[in-house]
């Protein structure tokens, strides 16, 4: 990146400078305001809290919570299959102590609580972080821009780890912000950054593992490269050994206890997710979840849309130097934490969605700068002909759904895509006040470019942003959540079969096993064969599995109840497996699959 007073005049056509309403300073927010905005966050990242779990990675987490509140596992929580927790237990310990102090009982709420309030703490944060060292108006667009994006506002109502390692993350390195620009000088001046910053990094390790300090370590080296600076310096100083030593005897409190009780299986199990997570299955790697290098770049882009489409001139502006010196530094340096988890994620072997979200806050930050130009250059003109197209692009969608009706049903759409719609047409009148809300956004947006207003552009970007990320948090995905979890369909599946044994077809299905109350075998297990026993066993099974079953199995197979819910192996059902069939009783898997 280019810097305007070292390498020349930056290179735009100056017709006026931008001028926002209240020029953007640095600020220190008062705790009244930022207790307002952590209510805001709250209220709208809440939504949606309630839905089904869906799939495994949910209700897998539900029950390691469980095994910690119902039977006292604070260790080593394990599922309903024996299955022992896979990643440090900060999440499902703080999930735990929620779940004890409000009944002892685990469900969708009580699951996902600390992940909502760790992303409003995380909003909350970046909006402090940034309006104290960038500008005011800079941490409140980028606190909007963080609300208004779908791949941060859908992870708030997760029973996952990965929005509290994201906050823990982000304020520890916020807290060696200082130490990395000022070393050892800073260091000397502040001795208890250090540790500050090192028990917030160990409280990481406690959420997600190593990653923590890997993240941290390779985001600072990142943002001195770009600074033009030797990050080996910093191998010199005392202060990165004081916070790693700190960070790892955090971490320590858990991983020492558990490698001790659970023997080789914990090591092997730390082994896997911290060291083969990384690398490749022909060099020790596990090989799981393998997707191409490219995967994580699309789903940021994807996952921080809108943001990303102020990505190019945000670079842009650096480029040309239209933003100014004074904050320059500040953005690169957030932004070097979405390099390093663009990074180190792409050349890891496995490969996941979740993994993008540590770089949101610094892609937030990145983009809210882009809204307080000094010069209004080729990077301001293109921001501005993007946010354009982004508010007034549903125009054409609109009219294309009125004047060619015909034509919506034709398209192809996978089946998550062709619910989506399906649910969107079904909203209705509901659909009214989005259509207000977007009316609004497009009327700001048109005043506020042509009179230059460019932070009223930005907040009414985030607006519109705001509210298309709540179709889809409030409205679109808790009814599909509905349609397709086995919620509904457990109490008919328990009243049929009551006290006798039901089965699955193959594998594990932990959606199912959390709301039927127990683990749900597969039909290669000695329960569910019911030749000897004479008592009734069940199967339930989608379509799909159906298929996969040889004819003579499923002559013996009678129907008992079917559901209504979606899915991509359509809709399950309920079998009662009849004794004394073709095959003389179920002996396996491999009597029952072709």
């Amino acid at each position: 990146m280019a810097r305007a007073d070292r390498d020349g005049p930056p290179s735009v056509t100056i017709e006026r400078p931008d001028t926002p309403l209240h020029p953007s300073r640095a600020a220190v927010l008062q705790p009244t305001t930022l207790a307002i905005a952590s209510l805001f966050a709250f209220i709208v990242l809440v939504q949606g809290i309630s839905a089904p779990f869906q799939k495994d990675a949910e209700p897998q987490s539900a029950q390691w919570i469980q095994s910690i509140v119902r039977d006292g596992h604070w260790l080593i929580p394990s599922d309903a299959y024996g299955y022992t927790d896979r990643k440090p237990p900060l999440f499902y310990w703080l999930s735990a102590l929620v779940a004890d102090a409000t009944g002892a009982t685990v469900d969708e709420v009580r699951a996902r609580a600390v992940s909502v309030v760790a992303g409003t703490a995380l909003a909350t944060a970046v909006l402090a972080w940034t309006a104290a060292n960038v500008g005011a108006s800079e941490g409140w667009l980028a606190f909007l821009f963080m609300l208004g994006t779908y791949g941060f506002a859908s992870r708030a109502t997760e029973a996952l780890t990965d929005m509290i390692l994201t906050f823990l993350l982000f304020t520890a390195y916020c807290a060696i912000a200082t130490l990395v620009d000022n070393s050892e000088p800073q260091a000397r001046a502040a001795p208890g950054r250090p540790m500050q910053a090192g028990l917030i990094l160990g409280l990481a390790v406690l959420a997600k593992g190593p990653i923590a300090i890997v993240l941290c370590a390779l985001a600072a080296s990142i943002y001195l490269l770009i600074e033009r600076r030797n990050p080996l310096v910093l191998l010199r100083q005392r202060w990165p050994w004081q916070v790693v030593a700190i960070a790892v005897a955090i971490g320590a409190v858990w991983y020492v206890p558990a490698a001790i009780s659970g023997g080789n299986k914990i090591l092997r199990i730390i082994f896997a997710e911290n060291f083969g997570h990384f690398m490749p299955a022909k060099l020790g790697g596990t090989g799981e979840s393998y997707r191409p290098f490219y995967f994580i770049a699309a789903r940021l882009l994807g996952g921080a849309f809108p943001m990303t489409l102020l990505i190019v001139p945000a670079a842009l502006a650096f480029y040309t130097g239209e933003i100014s010196a004074g904050k320059r530094r500040a953005v690169i340096y957030q932004i070097s934490m979405s390099l390093a988890v663009l990074l180190f994620f792409s050349i890891a072997s496995v490969k996941r969605d979740d993994y993008i979200l540590p770089a949101l806050p610094g892609i937030a930050i990145l983009c809210a700068s882009v809204f307080t130009l000094d010069i209004r250059g080729a990077a301001a003109k293109l921001r501005d002909v993007l946010v354009a197209a982004f508010v007034l692009g549903p125009i054409l969608v609109f009219v294309f759904l009125i004047f060619f009706p015909g034509l919506v049903p034709h398209f192809n759409l996978q089946s998550s895509d062709a619910a989506y719609y399906s649910v969107f047409q079904a909203m209705g009148k509901s659909l009214f006040e989005l259509g207000i809300a977007w009316l609004i956004g497009v009327g700001v947006v048109i005043f506020a470019i042509t009179r230059r207003r460019v932070i009223v552009v930005g907040a009414a970007f985030g607006l519109v942003a705001l509210s298309f990320s709540l179709l889809w948090t409030v409205g679109l995905r808790p009814v599909l959540a509905t349609m397709r979890s086995v919620k509904s369909f457990i109490p008919v599946v328990a009243g049929h079969v009551k006290g006798d044994q039901l089965c699955i077809p193959s594998g594990i299905n932990y959606e199912l096993s959390y709301y039927y109350g127990a683990a749900v075998p597969d039909l290669s297990h000695p329960q569910c064969a019911n030749g000897a026993a004479g008592k009734p066993v069940y199967l339930i099974a989608t379509p799909r599995e159906m298929d996969a079953t040889a004819p003579e199995y499923r002559a013996r197979l009678k129907l008992i109840a079917k559901s209504n819910l979606i899915g991509g192996g359509g809709a399950p059902a309920l079998y009662e497996i009849l004794p004394n069939g073709a095959n003389g009783g179920l002996k396996g898997v491999g009597g029952a699959t072709k």
